[in-house]
């Protein structure tokens, strides 16, 4: 039966899941007539099930398994009887998960189990932890208890569960009756990575989650989440974890990161391996449905089966999902801790009030600053006075406080009152009722002989309306008549006046000679699109500074710093630029800041300096999020993943880089590339390597440049040949070598060739590797390291064919080249092979 046995290798090299099992089904077929052989093939199949989030399955092919061995047990070998008893815990473990199985089967499975440990000379380790979970199940917890202190207390042996996964079972316990110190305490060694198996530290740290939160742990508890959850996405054998996962999120302020895990895992919920997990999962994602709901998100859908459904409706299904499921369970158990268990869940409310997750993920306040209030003994012309002071130098809160004050004392709704609302109405976007306004104020002037003021109110109406000649006519009156302030005021407007009807060149002569900060701020917006700008930017900052218009100052740093960027000049002044903004804007114009963080950072990245700009992009994110703004914040997030992962934050790059994607426009190409480039390089960090060589594997064709292909290629086969993944890896070389080719770069085409030809020797093809290895040969003639590997490697592939003399050659050949090269450590090997050659 040696295509049974080769079907028996070929299944154990693949990972648990459909095909795995699909494959073993075929050689359980093929094995029909071979009793020993469909014995072990049969116990293969039991575990498949159970790791390939199938346990249903394996009550038949585990029953078929006892029976056989029980009709001859001197026939099997010591490791038959041990994997078959090792295989009755999960059988009895999922006797608890099914309702339709009468919980009295779970009891006798328990019994028979004990019965065939003690007779094959085990203790009862194994049999006490089981003993726990149904107590626990049914809700029994002075049962629960006492098993769990036998539990602990009786010696471990060779059927206990692992060193990993039995911790865990005991930190459920003893979260479960409110011991959460203690399941912290014993659940170190798993959490520290002392402990680990094929389940853990995932499954003992999502067990951890509340315990953490509820002792204060934070940090601890966002850690766990955040690596827990990486490890077990997308997989159906967590559909549980997922419910606790989701669950976390509810409780800790990180509703929407919940309702991603939701998003993205509600596909799976209908391949739940039991019914207690499509029970958990559904449950805990209700609950987290019902906080957004809570918070204002009623109104948002999730995608479930092709279709958009509101968040009503969907946890009013899974309410009645979950409340259906329990209810089975609890008549199946003749108790009503399911159903307790559940509605206590359905009802529950934040642990804490936001819990971030990511150093970015904080919640910031938005500060409203408190006018400096006018002098108490401040008259009604002074309070004018002071309000048009503040006006001018751009302190709205002060202008407001005085003219509100003015209001209380005297009321009187003159000319220069009715020139204020005026302004308010602009800045409330209503330009109809400012011109009326306006025009009211121009006559209350006139009355009272105010020329100067009426011309002001007269260019006001007439930049609003975009009548240039009347801002033209009070221009002129004013250069005749008005004082220095009144001319400057005037000028601005002419110039906005010009502008706005498409004559920036008149605009800009105007400001010609001017001094002022703010003119010289409006002459660089202007002029934009010159190098000239960036020293009427510097100029203005200079004048504005002497001025103490702190606000237009900031404006103008932060204009001036994105003209450097468009035109070039000093980095140092570029980044004091944008600090500039930071130093003196004050703490109520978030978005000037979070705009200037932003810039700031940006510069930080592409420069190199990823700790600097990690800084800036954190606060960046954090404000634009408190402003409401999720689109700037995912575009400083593409920017902050990038420095995560450049200062050695893996875990918080792919974060990021989720949350990015998340938001970021389908159609926004660059910035979606470049945040996936993050997360795909990001996640190879994690050892997630199935899901960076899908990220890189899905930008190899968005790439419009044959460059960025060719290394989102280079990237995708380097990761398959880590997976040894050997045929595949070989044809993507082959794949990032044309790209490279296609992109002028023939070093770079030449280090594929080479990598491929090793990858085809690893796949059993050395004939091919060989004509590969020629092929890279010239296009390596300028990389010496490369060359030298290239005939180490042919050595190799060599020896392989019998060719030894050939062999031997290359290898001398490696060994004079890294010589040469001073590499002393490839010399070394290099000796080493061609003495066991020449050998």
């Amino acid at each position: 039966m040696a295509d049974v046995e080769e079907m028996l290798d070929q299944a154990r090299e693949m990972p648990y899941g459909e095909a795995r099992s699909i494959l073993l089904e075929q050689a359980l077929k093929a094995a029909a007539h071979d009793r020993e052989l469909a014995f072990e093939v049969r116990l293969e199949l039991t575990e498949a099930y159970q790791y390939g989030a199938e346990p249903a399955k394996s009550f038949a092919t585990f029953s078929r398994s006892v029976a056989e061995y029980d009709a001859d047990p001197g026939r099997w070998s010591d490791w038959h009887t041990y994997s078959l008893l090792w295989q009755f815990k999960w059988i009895a473990s999922d006797m608890r998960r099914f309702p339709e199985i009468p919980l009295q089967r779970a009891y006798d499975a328990l019994e028979e189990m004990e019965r065939r440990y003690t007779q094959a000379g085990y203790g009862s380790h194994a049999i006490h932890t089981q003993r726990t979970y149904v107590a626990e199940h049914i809700g029994d917890r002075a049962a629960a208890d006492e098993w769990f202190h036998r539990w602990q207390t009786t010696p471990r042996d060779d059927m206990s569960d692992c060193e990993g996964c039995d911790p865990s079972g005991k930190v459920w316990h003893l979260a479960w009756m409110g011991r959460d110190e203690e399941a912290i305490e014993l659940a170190a060694p798993v959490v520290a990575g002392h402990l680990t198996c094929h389940v853990q530290p995932q499954g003992i740290l999502s067990n951890l989650l509340l315990p953490y939160v509820r002792t204060g742990r934070l940090e601890a508890a966002a850690a766990a989440h955040l690596r827990a959850y990486r490890l077990v996405q997308g997989d159906a054998n967590y559909v549980d974890d997922f419910g606790d996962h989701m669950e976390f999120c509810a409780l800790t302020g990180n509703e929407t990161r919940g309702l991603e895990i939701l998003q993205r895992e509600l596909p799976l919920l209908d391949r739940s391996p039991t019914p207690s997990d499509r029970m958990h999962f559904a449950g805990c994602a209700a609950l987290l449905l019902r906080r957004l709901e809570d918070l204002g998100h009623g109104g948002l859908t999730v995608r479930r089966d092709g279709s958009d459904v509101p968040l009503d409706r969907l946890r009013a299904e899974l309410e009645s999902d979950a409340r259906d499921l329990a209810a089975r369970f609890d008549a199946r158990n003749g108790t009503g801790e399911q159903t307790r268990r559940l509605e206590a869940r359905l009802a529950a409310e934040p642990l804490v009030e936001h819990l971030p997750l990511t150093p970015h993920a904080r919640r910031v306040a938005i500060p409203v600053t408190q006018p400096v209030a006018p002098p108490p003994a401040a008259g009604p012309a002074e309070l004018l006075d002071l309000a048009e002071e503040a006006w001018r130098r751009s302190d709205l809160d002060a202008a407001f406080a005085a003219w509100e004050r003015y209001d209380a004392v005297s009321g009187e709704a003159n000319g220069r009152r009715t020139d204020a609302l005026g302004l308010a109405a602009v800045l409330e976007g209503e330009p109809e009722e400012a011109v009326r306004l306006w025009e009211r104020a121009a006559e209350l002037h006139g009355q009272a002989g105010d020329e100067v003021r009426r011309q002001i109110t007269l260019g006001r109406i007439g930049l609003l309306t975009q009548d240039v000649a009347l801002v033209e006519e009070t221009h002129r009156w004013l250069l005749a008549h008005g004082d220095e302030s009144r001319r400057s005021g005037s000028l601005s407007r002419l110039a906005q006046a010009y502008a706005g009807a498409g004559r920036t060149e008149e605009a800009v002569a105007a400001l010609q000679g001017a001094k002022e900060g703010t003119l010289l701020s409006l002459l660089a917006q202007l002029q934009v699109d010159e190098p000239v700008a960036v020293e009427t930017a510097r100029a203005a900052r200079q004048a504005l500074r002497a001025e103490g218009d702190v606000l237009t100052l900031a404006r103008t740093a932060l204009l001036h710093g994105r003209l450097i960027q468009r035109h070039g000049g000093d980095l140092e002044e570029l980044l004091g630029a944008f600090g500039e903004v930071l130093a003196v804007a004050p703490r109520s114009e978030a978005e000037l800041r979070a705009v200037a963080h932003a810039s700031r950072g940006e510069v930080l990245v592409m420069v190199d300096r990823a700790a600097e700009a990690a800084e800036d992009l954190i606060e960046a994110v954090a404000l634009f999020t408190a402003l409401g703004s999720p689109d700037s914040a995912a575009l400083a997030r593409v920017d902050l993943a990038t420095a995560y992962l450049a200062t050695g934050r893996p875990m918080d790059a792919a974060v990021t880089a989720e949350e990015a994607m998340a938001l970021l426009d389908p159609d926004d190409l660059d910035n979606r590339t470049a945040v996936q480039w993050a997360r795909a390089n990001a996640l190879g960090l994690l050892d997630d390597h199935e899901g960076a060589l899908a990220d890189f594997t899905a930008l190899i064709p968005l790439y419009k440049e044959p460059m960025q292909a060719a290394r989102a290629a280079d990237s995708a086969a380097r990761v398959l040949d880590r997976l040894d993944r050997d045929a595949e890896a070989a044809e993507a070389f082959a794949t990032a070598a044309g790209y490279y080719e296609a992109a002028g770069s023939s070093g770079d085409r030449g280090r594929m060739l080479r990598r491929r030809a090793l990858s085809l020797h690893w796949a059993g093809e050395s004939e091919r590797a060989l004509e590969a290895g020629e092929q890279a040969r010239p296009l390596l003639e300028d990389e010496p390291f490369e060359l030298a590997t290239l005939a180490y490697d042919q050595a190799r592939v060599l020896q392989a064919l019998d060719r030894n003399p050939e062999a031997v050659a290359r290898a001398r050949e490696a060994l004079e080249q890294f010589t040469a090269l001073g590499d002393s450590d490839a010399a070394e090997t290099a000796k080493e092979l061609l003495g066991w050659l020449e050998d």
